[in-house]
């Protein structure tokens, strides 16, 4: 694919971020997609991830790049024109890229997305830390970064502890958030497994010299604690650049009573890390809250037995290979590092074991290819109002959902919706107008979306994301019986009345007959479905014939409402909401002529038929629509 990557900010290279981006810039290009990279202005970011990709020795090209303003080179400018800018760019240049890679969405987004877009969050560490950052970095964090990251495609957690944040602050849902564990930077078991302490063998922490987000106050008073013979034989060594209130870190150091004991490397670059890795005896990460934690694995994935601590995380990247403690504690941190200094070698050779088994997980290519693979399956849907609706036309849909109706059952019955105006007044939010937001979610997290309705088509194309064609439940039902029929699949009705399910089914088995094909209805519920009451009598009557599609007929919201609820207790292939589409197949209810259909007059057709129950309804519907598409036309809804 052809992806643009920001890397901004890449903070000159000296950040956890700085690593992420550069491993990702160089696992996408590795694995053949052309990468145009958009950097920060007037930087050594360019030359810095170039000579990085290009140094790999399978590569042969050049990478074009693109650089931010010069006036964004403070912070709050490149914010703001990494918000409200570069989309008009990025829409100039679509043409040009199949997906957009933003790289640290934690830190920039845009207000809206152009392209498909996969939006990496490190860690929501603003939420967890008061005071780290400015009180207007802090508002920026909690209040509009969120808002906009939001409307990316696909957003990507770098770990379990930091999806958990972004529902618990962002109020994500779960199915919006994809886990992709960062990679491992090296080779597994660069130092033997049967290693062996130096003398003296130094206790190691790389991080940016941060106060207090790196605790590395309360880790020099732990290491003051211990007995000074230990602290002779393990000096403490603490790499990385000097950061926010560093001056805090080195008086802290400057009055330990083990002072001639702590060393600051200062940064180390990249050459120069293999040395210090391979003199370290132990590595320690004692930081307030982390979203992965890369020198953590690192550290393990070089046999070196590590402590850390057990919060964020750090807790879950350690598993149980670490010695893990509470980093508000000093008393905890100066027990922990007495534990793995004076731990007895059986038990250490154990840990180095568990370690170099325990960080194959992580890898820098399986990272790249789930940012490629969301990003493909982006390409194959247009979001409307944040609403996967697939790309495919009536055939290609009917397709689809037979291969789910074969599908192996997870525990879960697939979700089919056919989206249309209605739905939409049903379920979207948008001041003045209210809505359904459970119906939303169903909606944005169904496994299939069809669009059931010309103004959905249109919007895609006004939103440059263009659906091929209309796709609706009453052309689909005849279609999937057929191929039904031809695979003997079963097939069950929820919804609609007796003799119109009768006289549908009727005419489509007889439509089949000439063929010796018959489809095999399984089963038909006409009762009274109630939202505001449990009937598992309903589920057990369906599960009891496990039927391969599931004909839900009770239009919508409700039909929707009740397969969102339902979903993973249903014993079914999957499940469609078809609305009354089995009166048109009967002929209980007259459809519009053709050109009314694909012209998008549907609406005034079913109006003139019934105007005492649908002229409010629709009336409501198309005002409501037209508010909202204006809004996602200004970059209102992901």
């Amino acid at each position: 694919m052809r992806l643009l990557v920001s890397t901004i900010p890449y903070d000159k290279g000296k950040s956890g971020i700085s690593v992420y981006t550069r491993e990702v810039v160089r696992s996408l290009a590795a694995q053949g997609h052309e990468l145009t990279l958009l950097c920060e202005p007037e930087t050594r970011t360019e030359e810095s991830l170039k000579s990085t990709v290009e140094s790999e020795k399978r590569l042969n090209f050049e990478l074009p790049t693109f650089n931010a303003p010069s006036w964004t080179r403070r912070p709050a400018l490149s914010m703001l024109w990494h918000l409200f800018v570069l989309p008009f760019w990025i829409r100039r240049h679509r043409k040009d890229f199949d997906g957009f890679v933003i790289c640290a969405a934690n830190r920039r987004v845009c207000a809206w997305y152009p392209l498909p877009t996969t939006a990496t969050v490190h860690d929501l560490a603003n939420f967890h830390i008061p005071g780290k950052y400015s009180r207007l970095r802090m508002f920026y964090l909690a209040h509009i970064l969120p808002h906009y990251a939001k409307k990316a495609q696909r957003l990507v957690a770098v770990s379990g502890a930091t999806k958990s944040d972004m529902v618990k602050f962002w109020h994500c849902r779960e199915e919006d958030v994809t886990v992709l564990y960062n990679g491992l930077t090296g080779e597994v078991g660069e130092k033997s497994s049967s290693w062996r302490p130096s003398n003296p063998s130094f206790l190691l922490y790389i991080s940016r010299i941060e106060h207090p987000g790196k605790n590395h106050v309360r880790l020099i008073e732990a290491y003051g604690r211990l007995p000074r013979a230990l602290a002779e034989a393990h000096p403490l060594v603490i790499a990385g650049a000097d950061w926010k209130d560093a001056e805090v870190v080195h008086d802290a150091a400057a009055k330990s009573p083990h002072a001639d004991l702590i060393r600051f490397t200062g940064f180390v670059a990249n050459e120069n890390m293999p040395r210090l890795w391979n003199e370290a005896g132990f590595y320690v990460f004692p930081s307030l809250f982390e979203g992965f934690g890369l020198s953590l694995v690192e550290a393990m994935a070089k046999g070196i037995p590590c402590a850390c601590s057990n919060n964020g995380s750090l807790g879950e990247i350690a598993a149980d290979v670490a010695v893990t403690f509470d980093p508000e504690s000093v008393d905890e941190i100066a027990s922990a590092l007495g534990r793995l200094l004076s731990e007895p070698e059986a038990e250490r050779a154990a840990r180095i074991a568990r370690g170099l088994e325990h960080v194959k997980k992580f890898s820098w290519d399986d990272h790249a290819k789930g940012i490629a693979k969301l990003l493909a399956d982006g390409r194959d849907v247009s979001r409307i109002f944040g609403i996967p609706v697939a790309k495919v036309n009536e055939s290609e849909a009917v397709e689809r959902i037979v291969s789910m109706a074969k599908a192996p059952r997870g525990g879960r019955a697939a979700f089919v919706a056919t989206l249309n105006v209605d739905f939409v007044a049903n379920a979207v939010s948008g001041w003045p107008f209210g809505g359904n937001d459970e119906l939303w979610g169903y909606l944005k997290g169904a496994d299939f979306v069809t669009a059931d309705g010309m103004p959905i088509v249109l919007l895609s194309k006004l939103l440059r994301n263009p659906l091929p064609a209309r796709v609706t439940g009453a052309d689909m039902v005849p279609a999937i019986c057929r191929r039904c029929a031809e695979e003997g699949l079963s097939v069950y009705v929820l919804g609609g009345t007796r003799e119109s399910v009768d006289e549908a089914f009727a005419k489509m088995s007889g439509a089949l007959a000439i063929n010796n094909q018959t489809i095999r209805l399984v089963g038909h519920d006409d009762s009274f479905v109630k939202l505001d009451e449990d009937q598992p009598e309903i589920v057990e009557r369906i599960n009891a014939v496990k039927p391969d599609v599931l004909f839900v007929a009770l239009g919508n919201p409700k039909q929707e409402l009740w397969m969102g609820r339902n979903a993973s207790k249903l014993d079914a292939g999957v499940m469609v909401g078809i609305g009354g589409t089995f009166n048109f197949i009967a002929g209980r209810v007259k459809r519009a002529p053709k050109w009314m259909q694909k012209s998008g007059l549907e609406w005034i057709y079913r109006i003139v038929q019934e105007p005492g129950r649908l002229w409010r309804r629709y009336a409501y519907g198309l005002v409501k629509f037209a508010w909202l598409s204006m809004r996602a036309l200004a970059g209102g809804y992901g």
